[in-house]
């Protein structure tokens, strides 16, 4: 049971201008969270912001944010982090693309120029490990790999990156793969075959920077990770349409919490858990 709000988390209403974004969405989810979120009342689970500085970076939820800014919400509910809190870590997702071919980044290599080299797993997984500008595909029944070299440059390693995922974004189904996930039980498990696209490692500062720059990085590739994170709060839309009287709308949000909390409503998982959704 938790007795005491501000010991364990910090919800807030902020103004969708404030936020700043580092991640594009994902055309195909943000159709179906804007469809649910335009037929109900209610917005279930709060984005997540990371305060930097005088910054609040969006760290995960574009999709609940662009789906809001376009049924013209002002306002939005975010659970607020330090981002500079050592607790709060940044991992990244993979994607394992299905029914996806490796001569496909085998051409858009050789038609943009990106260096490539047919590698084993274990080579591309050290040369990833040790070096930042580098992107790893593997075919999951097959041994064949490849490494490939990106730009030194970051603006121009961010748009290599937007140019290989939109490759099969559209066109191919992926499922986000847990970086920590074994290779060997990647290719044991998993019922279909496809590509393993595993991306660099981005760090917090490389996060900070595209938030504050024109461009994005790709959807679904920065993972944070959240200790004590707010679900299923169940927040009124109608109350995001408006930024006025914000003070008093954030008073009510910590009245209903608290409220809920006194009537013994809300529980705390420590535990690891597997969420079947739509």
């Amino acid at each position: 049971m938790i007795n005491y709000t501000d010991n364990y988390f910090d919800l807030e209403l902020l103004r969708l201008s404030e936020i700043k974004l580092h991640e594009a969405t994902e055309s195909i989810r943000l159709r179906n969270i804007y469809n649910r979120i335009s037929k109900s009342k209610y917005l279930i689970n709060p984005v997540i912001a990371g305060r930097h500085d005088n910054d609040l970076i969006l760290l995960d939820g574009a999709n609940r944010y662009g789906s809001l800014k376009e049924i013209g919400c002002k306002l939005i509910l975010a659970q607020v982090l330090n981002y500079r809190e050592r607790s709060l870590r940044l991992d990244k997702w993979n994607h394992l693309v299905y029914d996806f071919h490796l001569e496909k980044i085998i051409s858009y290599c050789k038609q943009k120029n990106i260096e490539f080299n047919k590698v084993s797993y274990s080579q591309g997984s050290d040369i990833l490990r040790n070096k930042f500008h580098y992107l790893l595909a593997s075919d999951i029944y097959d041994d064949h790999n490849i490494i490939m070299k990106l730009s030194a440059n970051f603006e121009e390693m961010i748009q290599q990156l937007d140019g290989i995922t939109k490759i099969y974004f559209r066109n191919f189904q992926f499922d986000r793969s847990e970086c920590d996930i074994k290779f060997s039980d990647l290719k044991k498990f998993t019922r279909r075959k496809g590509t393993l696209i595993e991306f660099p490692d981005f760090q917090k500062h490389h996060i900070v920077s595209i938030a504050n720059s024109g461009y994005r990085l790709p959807a679904g590739i920065s993972r944070h990770r959240i200790v004590n994170r707010v679900l299923h709060v169940k927040y009124e839309i109608k109350k995001l349409y408006s930024d006025r009287n914000i003070l008093h709308k954030q008073n009510e949000l910590k009245q209903l919490l608290t409220d809920k909390i006194d009537k013994n409503k809300v529980r705390q998982y420590q535990e690891s858990v597997i969420v079947f959704d739509e």
